[in-house]
């Protein structure tokens, strides 16, 4: 992953605004992560890619027959936030602090769930395909987050409509970080359309693709993976 991308996501109190003020859909995303989860009839283990600082994840695995936890960012302060947070959950936990591309090249485990959210947009296309390939390698059943384009419309035209967008949603953020925020996001995002995540889900080997949610302004889709 890019410099720029480790350097944003070092400014971690940025990325905490787009989750307080639910900019990105995080509550959204983990209610249906949480019910999805509690629908496991047998413990399962539990793989978290870019977990941040798992306030979703945490959360979402509250209550599961959730068995282990690991956990992958390459912020030390989220993985920090991230140990502290799924103490509740009293099952053995494990972090590695590391670049989830690098993770998922080099790990030889298995896990039966994986979430990965708002983070494989930031490689290039064949970046992405080899990362769904390694995770379908690695797991049974994959959560993916992610933006993605929609209509038909080109990167350029989604970038456009998702600046005119922050007007509203982003208005109580300080202007720096707004800026900084949309600086990341017209540098460091490759959003893709929902058939292309889904189309490269199955070549990857998964045997079901789907679609669990689309926000109302079709900038973000969660999706399912299933071997």
């Amino acid at each position: 992953m890019s410099e720029a991308v480790h350097a944003f996501f070092s400014q971690w109190e940025i990325y905490r605004l787009c989750i307080e003020h639910n900019t990105l859909h995080h509550r959204q995303v983990g209610a249906i992560l949480h019910r999805e989860l509690l629908a496991q009839n047998k413990p399962f283990t539990f793989l978290d890619l870019a977990c941040g600082d798992a306030e979703l994840t945490a959360t979402a695995l509250s209550g599961t027959a959730v068995r282990t936890y690991t956990g992958v960012d390459f912020s030390a302060p989220a993985i920090a936030s991230a140990a502290e947070r799924t103490v509740a959950l009293k099952v053995p936990r494990e972090f590695h602090e590391q670049d989830f591309t690098r993770f998922l090249s080099n790990h030889r485990g298995t896990f039966d769930i994986t979430y990965l959210g708002l983070s494989l947009h930031h490689l290039q296309a064949a970046e992405k395909r080899r990362a769904l390939t390694d995770l379908r390698r690695i797991t049974s059943t994959l959560y993916l987050f992610e933006p993605i384009l929609h209509g038909g419309e080109t990167r350029d035209e989604c970038l456009t409509r998702w600046r005119r967008a922050m007007d509203g949603p982003y208005d109580q953020f300080p202007p720096e970080a707004r800026e900084t925020l949309w600086t990341h996001v017209h540098t460091s995002d490759f959003p893709e359309p929902e058939s292309t995540y889904l189309g490269s889900a199955r070549e990857a080997g998964f045997n079901t693709a789907e679609t669990l949610f689309t926000d109302t302004d079709n900038f973000y889709s969660l999706f399912r993976f299933r071997a």
